[in-house]
């Protein structure tokens, strides 16, 4: 099965959208380098999950504790829902493309009226992405997003990987899963070092507090992932929580110098 993608475009930056999986951004090329990771056959079956590119996490990033979603007494997989969810077309340019997704308050596990809008933007070096949420309902509606981004990086060299947040010393490895989380820097900027890419450099709204970092053996891929909050914020006082008829914008931007 090949989904439909959608290409943006600016001077030597190419990236790939596909809305129906979620609003996830496959590919990310500038100059000829590919930014992101990709399993194919992951994209293009749909009882799974995409292993690769940049997933959006929505309504909340991380795991909950046994997948109890407090706030409605319901349960979520790990992630929620929004990256299984086919997204509506919006806007689109030649480097612009804004998607959306609604929710009335009938879904069983988050019974609250939304509307958010996944938006993509072409830079000289790179990709920002926005997330706008909107509370169309008549209570608080809680939330704890991310992004999952996949770069791609040689399996033999993910130890070499160094970044300008710390807590990474000795924490990356090949030889073992990792999947652990660090405090964002306060200013929402960081760098990273990736074998293969070269520097990365990473912005994200300042209010996200939380990086984590996870790849498995074997593969060809680190995945540096700005969160809301780490594991189960969602269900706590550090989550986000929109007033009835509030929104709030938040954005991740990467690039290559």
């Amino acid at each position: 099965m090949t989904l439909p993608a959608i290409e943006l475009a600016l001077g030597g930056v190419s990236v790939t959208v596909v809305p129906d999986r979620g609003a996830i951004a496959t590919s990310v090329n500038v100059g000829g380098r590919e930014l992101l990771y990709l399993d194919r056959e992951s994209l293009e079956d749909p009882s799974r999950n995409v292993r690769g590119g940049i997933p959006l996490l929505f309504p909340f990033a991380g795991r909950l504790k046994d997948d109890v979603f407090l706030p409605a007494g319901t349960q979520m997989k790990q992630h929620g829902f929004g990256r299984n969810e086919a997204w509506t077309v919006l806007e689109r340019r030649d480097d612009f493309l804004s998607l959306g997704l609604e929710g009335d308050g009938s879904r069983a596990a988050y019974p609250y009226p939304f509307r958010a809008e996944h938006s993509f933007r072409v830079l000289p070096r790179g990709l920002q992405i926005e997330l706008l949420v909107i509370n169309t309902g008549d209570r608080d509606l809680p939330l704890s997003p991310g992004w999952h981004p996949y770069f791609a990086c040689p399996a033999a060299e993910k130890a070499h990987v160094a970044g300008s947040v710390e807590g990474l010393e000795g924490r990356l490895s090949n030889d073992v899963e990792f999947d652990f989380g660090v405090p964002a820097p306060i200013d929402g900027r960081a760098r990273f070092q990736v074998p293969g890419l070269g520097t990365l450099r990473l912005e994200f709204s300042p209010e996200m507090r939380h990086l984590q970092l996870w790849s498995l053996p074997g593969k060809d891929l680190v995945c540096l992932e700005p969160f809301w909050g780490p594991n189960d914020t969602v269900n706590s006082e550090r989550r986000l929580t929109l007033p009835a008829g509030h929104g709030r914008d938040l954005w991740f931007r990467t690039e290559l110098e």
